[in-house]
């Protein structure tokens, strides 16, 4: 069984339903806002290229925040490890979205889910480039720490739905906001990580992946998930 489209839309940040929809999507609010707080033309911020390979740490949990980063290109987990090594993922950061940015230690861990490129920015440079302006320093904070408040939405909404409609709704929500036009595009997450994000296990997430390819609602290119168009998926399970 695939996910309802309510679950879907709730999933997405979808208005439609009324007052008692979820309005908070997977990611941040990164895109928002009129003008960009790091742009050219906003002020005279500096940026340099950081590139990781996968699986490569961005930085750990802890560590003085001294920089922080906008996605060029590729997927960054964040993720918190507990005591024992078990790992929690709270988001993924896709090309624009601005993590990092603290004012004191780094909150969580990021990790390069895909190769990357990133553009980083000294948060000692872009506090003073500001020059007391509250909004480019609310914006960037806010775009930043939404990860953690998209989060937060995201446990309220999945936590009674099936494993099926958990999944269905998550790549459903992940589609819009990666698919663009009619060519199918890859999944820039390994389903371990999907097991990870939504709380469930290794096994239960292969089942129901191999489900939703065989009703083409998703495609795959050897070990690769596909997401696709709306206009190219298989028809949802009414139940």
């Amino acid at each position: 069984m695939v996910a309802t489209t309510a679950a879907a839309r709730a999933l997405a940040g979808d208005r439609s339903d009324g007052p008692s929809s979820v309005t908070i999507p997977l990611w941040p609010e990164s895109r928002t806002f009129s003008a960009d707080p790091l742009g050219a033309n906003a002020r005279d911020v500096v940026g340099w290229r950081v590139r990781r390979c996968r699986g490569q740490t961005v930085y750990q949990e802890g560590e003085a925040a001294t920089t922080f980063y906008r996605v060029e290109a590729g997927c960054v987990r964040l993720l918190l490890y507990s005591s024992d090594g078990r790992r929690q993922i709270v988001g993924f950061c896709f090309p624009g979205d601005l993590f990092g940015f603290a004012l004191d230690v780094r909150d969580c861990t990021a990790e390069a889910s895909t190769d990357l490129e990133l553009m980083a920015y000294s948060s000692a440079a872009f506090v003073r480039s500001a020059k007391g302006q509250a909004d480019p320093l609310m914006q960037v904070a806010r775009r930043c720490l939404g990860h953690y408040r998209a989060f937060a939405q995201h446990v309220l909404c999945i936590r009674s739905l099936p494993a099926a409609e958990r999944i269905a709704a998550c790549l459903d929500a992940f589609s819009q906001r990666l698919v663009a036009g009619a060519a199918p595009c890859p999944l820039p997450l390994s389903q371990i990580e999907l097991s990870d994000f939504l709380g469930l296990s290794p096994e239960t997430t292969s089942r129901e992946v191999r489900k939703l390819c065989e009703a083409g609602r998703l495609a795959r290119a050897g070990r690769k998930l596909l997401l696709l168009p709306a206009s190219r998926r298989g028809p949802s399970d009414p139940a």
